[in-house]
């Protein structure tokens, strides 16, 4: 049964995604954004991580976890969210930040709960530094921190972690950023296995517009913006949770300081898993979706 599971958590992984409805919502700067829905219930805004990757690698959440409406954007420059101008003026926290209103405001929600992993966690903490008063609830998947402390040494806990036959990918020649994701993949995971059974579902499709372009300008701005951000989010009083591989790379310091900037924040630690928890072993994938739907009742 755990094998049959397991097995239909892996069939979600990149596959093609049938959303039950898709649009596009115009951001404050002109830029068409799409946006898929899934599932039925409580609408719930899910943002993928990155910046820069598809949401199609959260498949397995909207899929497992019944009883919402899971709004999914593909945020600028993923998926059919195309941009045509790559600067400080289109790839800044705060354009990603006025998306998320955008889509606020095209739901008619005058709060929202988000769910956000990695880079979707800061992208949701920024929205609530921004707008705390239209935040139900954040649930923050092996989030990065409210500042850009855990940079120090995010990349070093990745690095330690690697082999160096998966350095050979990085010797492809490749123009769309993959091939870093590929090598360092192994080392966003506790479980080795997992992390070679799952690399193969990675393509070129599971990447935005100028991926290694995107990540590194919007990262500057996140840390640049770092001390505004945990001036503004004294405002933000709504609950805060925080679910995260005890083995992940962005460290058990980065959940901390969340906690010490937002005190309600409750932090829940998967032994034995990384940044990807629905994609570790069996024992913290069950771990991980029982967390998840008990934080979104």
């Amino acid at each position: 049964m755990k094998k049959t599971i397991f097995t239909l958590l892996l069939a979600c992984i990149f596959a093609s995604l049938h959303a039950q409805k898709t649009y596009f919502i115009t951001s404050s700067d002109k830029v068409q954004l799409s946006v898929s829905e899934y599932g039925q219930g409580k609408p719930v805004v899910l943002l993928a991580g990155g910046p820069g990757m598809t949401a199609a690698y959260l498949e397995p959440i909207w899929k497992t976890v019944i009883g919402y409406r899971f709004v999914v954007p593909d945020q600028r420059t993923t998926g059919k969210s195309l941009l045509v101008k790559f600067d400080a003026t289109t790839l800044s926290v705060d354009k990603y930040v006025e998306d998320v209103e955008v889509l606020r405001t095209r739901l008619k929600l005058p709060k929202i709960t988000i769910v956000g992993h990695s880079w979707g966690g800061m992208l949701a903490i920024a929205y609530a530094a921004k707008y705390p008063d239209k935040v139900e609830k954040l649930v923050l998947l092996n989030s990065g921190g409210v500042t850009a402390n855990f940079f120090t040494y995010f990349s070093d806990n990745i690095m330690m972690r690697l082999h160096e036959i998966d350095f050979e990918e990085s010797k492809k020649a490749d123009s769309t950023g993959l091939n870093q994701i590929l090598t360092i993949w192994p080392g966003y995971f506790f479980s080795r296995e997992r992390a070679l059974a799952t690399k193969s579902d990675l393509s070129a499709s599971s990447i935005g517009q100028k991926y290694t372009e995107v990540s590194a300008a919007v990262s500057k701005d996140y840390a640049i913006t770092s001390k505004a951000r945990a001036t503004s989010l004294k405002k933000y009083t709504a609950p805060v949770t925080i679910i995260q591989g005890r083995q992940d790379p962005v460290g058990e310091s980065t959940a901390f300081e969340t906690k010490e900037l937002l005190p309600q924040t409750k932090i829940h630690f998967i032994e034995k898993c990384g940044h990807f928890p629905w994609l570790e072993k069996t024992p913290a994938v069950n771990n991980f979706f029982t967390l998840l739907k008990d934080e979104l009742e």
